[in-house]
């Protein structure tokens, strides 16, 4: 997608700002209240809130002031810092540094002194997250054609643009739970003979991962026969309903309920949403174009996990997931908007078993799917979402703290992302990265050896961003380079939807292999064990590419 201006940045400037600004006082003042060390029915605590509050409801207007007036007075001014996203990134960002250093140093003033380095981190945190937020906002700005603009291209960036506020959105409300979805298992928990605790914490994340990937092929097939608009329409509204009822869920087998009904909505806009940004991307530009599919996932999970631990410590987790199914419901909301995309009305033949025995026969194929794709979706689950969690937890870890730990995570894969998925398009070495993936998530996982602790932990989260970073986007790329024939024949959103079906394999076996190491071995020996399983993967992905050579250009239009 090109960096086109922000839509009448007079405007909406002004108002991106006024909302920015808003959700940072009320990020801010939530954990101010929770971090002042008064009781907070005390007389001391109401008078020194009352004033907080009054300071920054008047530091907030200040600034919506200004900004306003520089819109009417200055137009000029914020025509130019919308000419790109990030100039008007910027143009925000200013606004809440002043807004920060107005209003910070009253809050530290009032804080206990062991708690303010937390305090600063934590609005540090915030700070990124709500810029995160606005620039989101920015890019669907941005992606909206021009008045008289009628060029393909730009039809194309505004149909991915809107696509990707849409799956940002329903990404956001799943990522709102992922700091704490393991602890709200826990206290559902009733004792089942022969399973223990640990292993039934990581059943809801199994079995989420297991029905996404049940319900993936058939997603593909929706999203070729109906169109991705429709298919996303439909699919999203059991998610809506499935986040309500975890909210309500008084058993653990009615969270396991609710939450395959979210499976279902998961599966249908992951797979929906892939096929309509493939659709919309010239081929020239499809590591580009997954890498924008790739960022709205990753940039929901940086901003969701804190927002989901501040919002579960201050009024729980059910409340949590009521917010999380409104986002939902505003996700179908945006994909009423996107246009009709084209279906693929090509007469095939049912997908049939045969079809994804074909596929493995591919050696490249095999190897994309049991060295890369798989041990990824391994480590994600296992590592990043179960034991992260467990782990910080019983390290102290508040679910707010847990939450600004695995932002880590999305943050660098926000910054490497993109420069990865040019540097792979530019080179055609897509397979060299994501065989530099699976080494580097491996290696960094076996940091808990020489740093123990939370130390140990933050590296191994590190490790895996970069890694993720590097295999990403190139392992979407890498699936219609080795499946030429396969996406002739089938189709490409089936050709993905096997790919994924497979792929989640990984992801259902990441949680319940690593709450049975850690049951039997420690949790040590589980993020051991998960680090050498994926420098050995990495190994032998690269040993495949290098020794079996590409499928041509010329074998791939023979099979046709």
């Amino acid at each position: 997608m090109q960096p086109n201006s922000v839509a009448r940045p007079r405007v909406t400037l002004p108002i991106l700002m006024m909302l920015s600004l808003l959700l940072f006082s009320c990020l801010i003042y939530t954990k101010f209240y929770g971090n002042t060390g008064i009781e907070p029915g005390s007389s001391v605590a109401q008078v020194a809130l009352s004033a907080t509050r009054d300071h920054v409801a008047m530091a907030a207007a200040l600034i919506s002031v200004l900004s306003v007036a520089a819109g009417l007075l200055l137009p000029a001014v914020l025509r130019m810092a919308g000419a790109t996203p990030l100039r008007a990134l910027a143009t925000v960002g200013a606004g809440l540094l002043a807004f920060s250093a107005a209003t910070l140093p009253r809050f530290v003033g009032m804080l206990p002194a062991e708690a303010v380095r937390g305090f600063l981190y934590d609005g540090a945190v915030l700070l990124v997250v709500c810029l995160l937020l606005a620039f989101e906002g920015l890019l669907l700005l941005a992606a909206r054609p021009q008045r008289g603009d009628v060029e393909p291209a730009s039809e194309r960036a505004s149909a991915v643009g809107g696509m990707r506020a849409a799956l940002f959105l329903f990404m956001l409300a799943e990522e709102l739970s992922r700091s704490f979805l393991p602890l709200y298992t826990r206290e559902l928990y009733t004792p089942v003979p022969g399973l223990s605790e640990t292993l039934m914490m990581g059943l809801p994340i199994g079995l989420f991962m297991f029905l996404v990937a049940v319900f993936t092929p058939f997603a593909g097939a929706w999203a070729d026969r109906f169109g991705s608009r429709r298919t996303l329409l439909l699919g999203t509204l059991p998610a809506v309903a499935g986040f309500a009822g975890t909210a309500m869920a008084g058993s653990l087998m009615e969270l396991l309920l609710w939450r395959g009904a979210c499976a279902l909505g998961y599966a249908v806009m992951f797979i929906g949403a892939q096929g309509f940004v493939a659709r919309h991307t010239p081929a020239d530009r499809r590591a580009r174009g997954m890498a924008q599919f790739v960022a709205a996932v990753i940039v929901a999970g940086l901003c969701g996990a804190p927002l989901g631990g501040i919002l579960a410590d201050q009024f729980g987790y059910r409340s949590t997931f009521v917010v999380s199914a409104l986002l939902a419901l505003a996700a179908a909301g945006v994909v009423t908007l996107l246009p009709a995309d084209r279906v693929e009305r090509v007469q095939r033949r049912p997908f049939r078993m045969g079809d994804a025995g074909s596929l493995l026969a591919n050696p490249r194929f095999l190897a994309l799917l049991m060295f890369s794709s798989v041990p990824t979706k391994l480590m994600l689950t296992g590592y990043l979402f179960y034991l992260v969690p467990v782990s910080l937890h019983a390290a102290g870890e508040t679910p707010a703290g847990i939450g600004r730990l695995m932002m880590t995570y999305g943050l660098i894969i926000v910054l490497l992302g993109p420069w990865v998925s040019k540097m792979a398009d530019r080179t055609g070495r897509h397979a060299l990265f994501a065989g530099l993936g699976g080494l580097v998530g491996g290696a960094g996982t076996l940091a808990i050896l020489q740093e123990q602790g939370v130390a140990g932990i933050v590296i191994g989260i590190a490790a895996l961003g970069v890694a993720h970073a590097l295999n990403n986007a190139t392992q979407l790329a890498l699936v219609p380079e080795v499946c030429r024939a396969d996406c002739a024949r089938m189709g490409e959103s089936t050709v993905f939807a096997v790919y994924r079906l497979l792929e989640r394999g990984g992801s259902v076996i990441g949680p319940l292999l690593a709450a049975a190491l850690a049951d039997r071995f420690g949790i040590q020996a589980a993020l051991v064990v998960l680090g050498v399983l994926g420098m050995l993967c990495g190994t032998a992905f690269c040993i495949v590419f290098l020794l079996t050579p590409s499928v041509s250009p010329a074998a791939g239009e023979a099979a046709r």
